[in-house]
């Protein structure tokens, strides 16, 4: 039997008990003193100590907008540091994030540290918890890191990585910008389970939001069925304004244009309408993004029709080359009529 060496042991208990489960009551928005601690989780506190003194400002909301603008100017985005925990040494060091956790922990570490209460609050996209609690199929595990931060002399909301404050906020909400809901609130990120420890984040979310009551959240949206045929573009300007209007004209309700976030959309659209911008056969997104979800759409680009149904879902490809092409010989034939003239 091999032993395990007691400090080892002793690290791993001490790993277990800090872990926190998930709660948003236990904040003592009375008492925003109680929020200016910097953890050792969070790194060198001399080091963030000195950085925050160089941001800070006689306003609390020039000290905030002071420091998301040298987290913009020196920290890159690299999706490579999304799934491991690293502290604001190791950010400022590798001058990278990998996304909100990331910058949640930078931006309330100097926030504190410059004297502004803060909270970090966990959130999960209201979508994916539908999507989780009704066993349909999603891409990815969905959340975002935002602080609760106490400036001109109340609790407001601030999300880091779009650099906005909410000022009109109540810490009771649990519906967040962005269709998220709060489900954890902390003084200690690392204890929290970040998205950044990934596989204990995963397993906190799944038992978390497996037995979360429905009532607290917004309607199902995904579970409603429009009485009006729904319309997906797939399609850049000018075209999807033109798809748009075609759309509305017919009597349709266009949902939403997009070139990107096709894994978001595209399941979406499932049992609808999908118009897509084509030139001359080559519509503009790719065969293997399209098939993903539904399985020979191309073969619809060359039909006399130019569409196809797929498991219930109609794929229209618009092909502007054609349109524009069949009006260059009606301008040809105004040029050629009697009293025609044309400018010198």
């Amino acid at each position: 039997m091999r032993l395990v060496a007691l400090p080892v042991l002793l690290a791993v208990w001490s790993l277990t008990v800090q872990a926190a489960e998930p709660e948003v009551d236990s904040v003592d928005y009375v008492r925003p003193d109680k929020y200016l601690e910097l953890p050792a989780s969070l790194g060198s506190s001399a080091a963030i100590r000195k950085r925050a003194a160089m941001l800070k400002s006689q306003a609390d909301l020039d000290t905030v907008r002071n420091i998301l603008d040298w987290m913009d100017e020196n920290l890159k985005y690299d999706a490579r540091k999304a799934y491991s925990w690293r502290d604001y040494d190791d950010v400022v060091r590798e001058r990278a994030y990998g996304g909100c956790a990331d910058q949640a922990i930078v931006c309330g570490a100097l926030l504190r540290a410059a004297g502004i209460p803060a909270v970090w609050v966990k959130t999960m996209d209201v979508t994916w918890i539908w999507d989780f609690k009704k066993g349909r199929p999603f891409q990815a595990w969905s959340g975002h890191v935002f602080l609760e931060i106490h400036v001109k002399g109340k609790w407001s909301l601030l999300d880091p990585g779009a650099k906005t404050v909410y000022e009109e906020y109540d810490p009771r909400a649990r519906i967040l910008p962005g269709n998220r809901f709060a489900y954890h609130k902390g003084s200690d990120p690392k204890a929290m389970v970040m998205s950044l420890q990934w596989d204990e984040w995963k397993r906190q979310t799944e038992a978390y939001f497996k037995n979360l009551d429905e009532t607290l959240l917004p309607v199902d949206e995904r579970s409603g069925t429009s009485l009006v045929p729904q319309v997906y573009i797939i399609a850049n300007s000018p075209y999807y304004q033109a798809l748009t209007q075609m759309a509305a004209d017919s009597g349709l309700k266009p949902v939403v244009s997009f070139n990107t976030e096709y894994d978001r959309y595209l399941p979406q659209a499932r049992g609808h309408i999908i118009l897509i911008e084509t030139h001359g056969g080559r519509p503009i997104v790719s065969k293997p993004i399209l098939e993903k979800y539904y399985p020979n759409a191309m073969a619809g680009v060359t039909r006399p029709s130019m569409s196809i149904e797929v498991d219930g879902t109609r794929l229209v490809f618009v092909d502007f080359s054609e349109l524009l092409q069949a009006l260059r010989p009606l301008e040809t034939s105004k040029a050629d009529e009697p009293g025609s003239t044309s400018g010198n």
